[in-house]
């Protein structure tokens, strides 16, 4: 990924990067990072991506960057003369609204809460200034394995942030870049999908749970991104536990929106 030339902050004392938005780069995070708790906006979540986005193979520490106004605009296509109302929503969401990992060893219920930033600002000459807290250097920085990448370009088309977090969750179970023709199963528990989502409180009626969730992170893979995906139901007795998850590459697919999955019939 290439670096944009060195440039002055905002308060003309510290170095900054240009934030890259070249869509077709990689978002690299560990899968750790991917299973915790967040409850960010759309917008908000789609720049964090933007964000870990420009951290490279060769980095040794997280830097701080730039994101011009123009920039800003066009890569979450939202209107660049209402800016600074999207700019400091996004900016107080990914402020207010930090990211739980799973603590020592795992343990159910044992959070650690991380910022996503260290600084997030918005300056109407310059930009949105943004560097992303040194706590999550374990999960950006030197990754070795258990971790998972994708083009940026997917989530950002993306029209609901519980998309990107299923989207995601599939993604860091996903062995091999290309899929066998006939596809795989993904076995998530419902308990971790809503933690991931940040919405155990919500949607207590699954048949809500479904249509705002599972129904809508499946129309949105299915719409951009190069997997086919469907879904059915892990049962214990007549509770709804867990989700089987079917995901294939869409070319093996004739009509990706109606993937049919055998075991539902």
């Amino acid at each position: 990924m290439a670096r944009g030339k060195k440039e002055k902050l905002m308060d003309g004392q510290m170095c900054v990067f240009n934030f890259c938005t070249d869509p077709r780069n990689y978002v690299v995070q560990a899968n750790s990072l991917i299973g915790g708790r967040q409850a960010l906006k759309l917008n908000s979540a789609k720049l964090i991506r933007s964000a870990i986005m420009q951290v490279v193979k060769e980095d040794d520490e997280l830097k701080p960057y730039i994101i011009t106004i123009k920039d800003f605009a066009k890569l979450l296509q939202v209107d660049e003369s209402n800016i600074y109302k999207y700019a400091d929503e996004i900016t107080d969401d990914i402020i207010k609204n930090p990211v739980y990992v799973r603590g020592e060893r795992g343990k159910s219920g044992n959070w650690m809460k991380i910022p996503w930033v260290s600084k997030c600002e918005y300056s109407p000459d310059v930009g949105i200034s943004i560097k992303l807290n040194e706590e999550l250097k374990p999960f950006l920085i030197n990754l070795k394995d258990h971790y998972t990448q994708y083009t940026l370009q997917e989530v950002l088309a993306m029209r609901s942030v519980y998309a990107i977090r299923i989207f995601e969750l599939l993604q860091s179970r996903i062995m091999t870049k290309i899929l066998p023709k006939e596809g795989i199963y993904i076995d998530i528990s419902v308990q971790e999908i809503k933690e991931c989502c940040e919405c155990v409180d919500k949607y207590k009626e699954f048949s809500n749970f479904k249509i705002k969730v599972l129904d809508k992170a499946k129309d949105e893979i299915n719409r951009v991104t190069m997997y086919a995906m469907d879904y059915s139901y892990i049962k214990k007795g007549r509770t709804v536990v867990g989700i089987k998850f079917y995901v294939n590459m869409c070319y093996h697919v004739h009509n990706r929106e109606t993937v049919i999955i055998e075991e539902c019939k």
